[in-house]
């Protein structure tokens, strides 16, 4: 009985549907630039208690199980491409992960098998490639660009996650990442701000954005060492002074973009380093500062998901919502939920 019930609450919402976003009678075109693929299995172990803990006790003994389909993106019912459906999302993003102590493992190989799939002969979903920074040698970023270049097709660009790999970011032994994503005429996007995933650096030189600043400035086809596009994924979330940052870095370089994922939470830490004691939201005072500081050509959503089944639904309304609220047109929400996500990952490459 529990088991059907588990199985009920999980898979039935997303069965069989297919939506449209609509804002005052124009259809909106929505791209999810930030999801995860995987298996439970390749989670590290602490990251598999963590998502464990979180579910009902009684839904526990079924974990692996569930969370590798709704990981999976063409698993019927509750895989990515159903949850994206299901949110009106049209065309999306899957990442490679290599965070041995926090996420865990879906390496560039298994992202391309999944890429390379019958089910995706309609381009519906593209990758963002990674890198070891574990066990580190030039090898490394050969096997990063081996892909980007065999496969430009399928791989847009590259992902990074500092916090999650335990490198600063102003590190100078990994900037030839940077000449690979430069080379290849690929956008990096990075996670920053506050994680509290299991195993994640909380020291703001692993994710606060001002670290990139001398990268950001090298790498802006002015200074010799081509160009790169820098999205700072989750806008700094999580801790104020990140968050400034990173809007910051926004407004002062055009090869700087914002990401709207994992804004629904509230700020952990205050803009004096102490822990906040809001429980607001961060997305409405992000978009607010978008659109003041003339940022909406260079802001996109993605949800970071799938998570949990119906995320990826719920995400898309709440930042919808935001947008209305704070004052966009039509055009402007238009471009954040899909028109600069395809200008910068789609239209690109192949």
């Amino acid at each position: 009985m529990r088991r059907a019930l588990v199985l009920a609450l999980l898979l039935l919402p997303a069965v069989g549907a297919r939506a449209d976003v609509d804002v005052d009678g124009t259809r909106v075109e929505v791209i999810d630039p930030h999801l995860h693929p995987g298996t439970f299995g390749r989670i590290a172990e602490r990251g598999r208690g963590f998502i464990v803990d979180g579910l009902p006790p009684f839904a526990r003994l079924y974990a692996p199980a569930l969370i590798d389909r709704l990981l999976d993106p063409w698993a019927p019912h509750i895989g990515i491409r159903a949850q994206a459906d299901w949110a009106g999302i049209d065309q999306v993003l899957l990442l490679a992960v290599y965070t041995p102590q926090t996420t865990g493992f879906f390496e560039n190989a298994a992202l391309d098998e999944r890429l390379a799939a019958p089910r995706n002969a309609d381009g519906w979903a593209r990758g963002l490639a990674s890198v070891r920074f574990d066990v580190w040698s030039p090898e490394n970023l050969e096997h990063l660009e081996s892909w980007l270049e065999a496969h430009p097709e399928r791989f847009a660009g590259i992902k990074l996650a500092h916090a999650h790999q335990a490198v600063t970011f102003d590190d100078p032994e990994y900037l030839g990442v940077y000449d690979v994503a430069a080379r290849q005429g690929v956008p990096v996007l990075l996670h920053t701000g506050f994680s509290p995933f299991p195993g994640s650096q909380t020291d703001p030189a692993y994710y606060d954005p001002s670290g990139l600043a001398a990268v950001i400035e090298a790498y802006d086809g002015a200074h010799g060492m081509g160009r790169v596009d820098f999205v700072l994924s989750h806008v700094g979330q999580g801790d104020a002074r990140a968050v400034a940052h990173a809007i910051e870095l926004a407004a002062a370089h055009d090869n700087v973009w914002l990401e709207l994922s994992a804004l629904g939470r509230p700020t952990l830490i205050d803009a004096s380093g102490e822990p906040a004691t809001s429980s607001e939201p961060q997305y409405p005072y992000v978009l607010e500062q978008v659109l003041a500081r003339d940022l909406v050509d260079r802001t996109m959503f993605a949800t970071d998901g799938p998570q949990f089944s119906g995320m990826m639904r719920r995400y898309v309304q709440t930042i919808l919502g935001g947008l209305r609220d704070a004052g966009y047109t039509v055009e402007q929400i238009a471009a954040v939920m899909g028109g600069n996500a395809r200008a910068l990952f789609f239209e690109r490459r192949p």
